[in-house]
């Protein structure tokens, strides 16, 4: 393995009168900016002692060669950190990256060795944060920093949970239907056509009724309207999860279904050919993942049922059409996922194993 050369002591450097200093590894010139003024005499000692820290770190072989630890704090904060945090998130547009970004701001701290890692962790452990939420916005400060090797040095262990806790038996998923069918005759047809083909929630949200095939008995899934990371209760368009378009089968039952719901919003005056298919009961607009997981829940506790995620019920249709006998390749494009990654989440044990039987005359 080739030997990662340091030549010489960081040179403070005068860029327009803002104070650089600058570092050549391996050939290459690096910049540590944010320093203040080239003749401010307090700034310039600061810079001369980071300076000094980094041809220390160098010589006794613990040198951060992405150079993060050195960067100047402003107000106590990691200036670098935020901005990348901030680009990421402003491109990314998800709840993900929107929530790291806010969170380390409200930190205020740096988070660039393995001590301050690991009092970051306990932060958000003090914070109420779950472990696989403290995982992701470890993972996500790592997708803009991937040289801090501190971010990979802290091992959060995040619980396992079986999606078939999640699942709902096929009595249960009728006994809701039916009191939804009963008590919320709007919502009825969304949370049919969703225990029925198991899309993901911004795929159902977001499909229209050009992409509803009734002749053919068939949806195309190119398309979502997912949530916008930034402004929270907004939505924006997008491509499915997989950036990819895929066919999606619908049976009898649920074709006479949404022509039923398809009559009933052309005798509102709303749009039945380009338009949502699903849409707010008052104001006709887009739903909201929080509005839908009211109406399951309310539901599941009028049938008395404990009450489980909505957003988990793709689980159940997915485990109920591999345990129906489906073949798990034309079941993942269907759900839009590999096949290896269905078989690992979905196929469980059934105990009930069918073993050929060859009768010979």
């Amino acid at each position: 393995m080739r030997r990662r050369i340091l030549r010489k002591a960081p040179a403070l450097r005068n860029n327009n009168g803002a104070l650089q200093i600058r570092v050549r590894l391996e050939g290459r010139d690096y910049f540590i900016n944010r320093l203040g003024r080239f003749d401010d005499p307090v700034a310039r000692a600061k810079a001369q002692s980071i300076s000094a820290e980094i041809w220390s770190d160098f010589q006794q072989g613990q040198l951060d060669w992405s150079l993060s630890r050195y960067q100047p704090l402003v107000d106590g904060k990691d200036p670098e950190l935020l901005d990348a945090l901030r680009v990421l998130m402003e491109e990314k547009r998800q709840g993900r990256t929107t929530h790291a970004f806010r969170l380390v701001r409200r930190y205020g701290e740096p988070i660039r060795t393995q001590v301050e890692v690991e009092a970051f962790v306990e932060w958000m452990r003090s914070e109420g944060l779950a472990a696989s939420t403290q995982s992701t916005i470890l993972s996500t400060i790592r997708s803009v920093q991937p040289k801090n090797k501190a971010l990979g040095s802290v091992a959060i262990k995040v619980p396992t949970r079986s999606v078939q806790e999640e699942v709902l038996t096929k009595d249960e998923i009728k006994r809701v239907l039916a009191d939804l069918k009963q008590n919320e005759a709007w919502y009825y047809p969304c949370f049919a056509l969703w225990l029925g083909t198991g899309l993901r929630n911004a795929e159902l949200i977001g499909l229209t009724w050009d992409c509803v095939r009734l002749e053919e008995g068939e949806l195309l899934i190119s398309k979502s309207l997912r949530r916008d990371g930034v402004a929270t209760h907004k939505r924006c368009w997008g491509s499915t999860k997989t950036g990819k378009s895929r066919v999606v089968p619908i049976n009898q039952e649920l074709v006479l279904l949404l022509r039923a719901h398809q009559e009933r919003m052309r005798k509102l005056g709303l749009d039945i050919r380009t338009g949502l298919v699903f849409l707010t009961p008052r104001t006709h607009q887009h739903l909201y993942d929080s509005g839908l997981e009211r109406v399951w829940k309310r539901s599941q506790k009028r049938v008395g049922l404990v009450p489980k995620r909505l957003y988990a019920q793709r689980h159940s249709f997915l485990s109920h059409a591999l345990a129906l006998g489906n073949s798990p390749a034309d079941l993942a494009a269907v759900a839009g996922h590999r096949t290896e990654e269905l078989l690992k989440t979905y196929a469980k044990p059934t105990g009930r194993v069918k073993l050929p039987c060859w009768q010979v005359a």
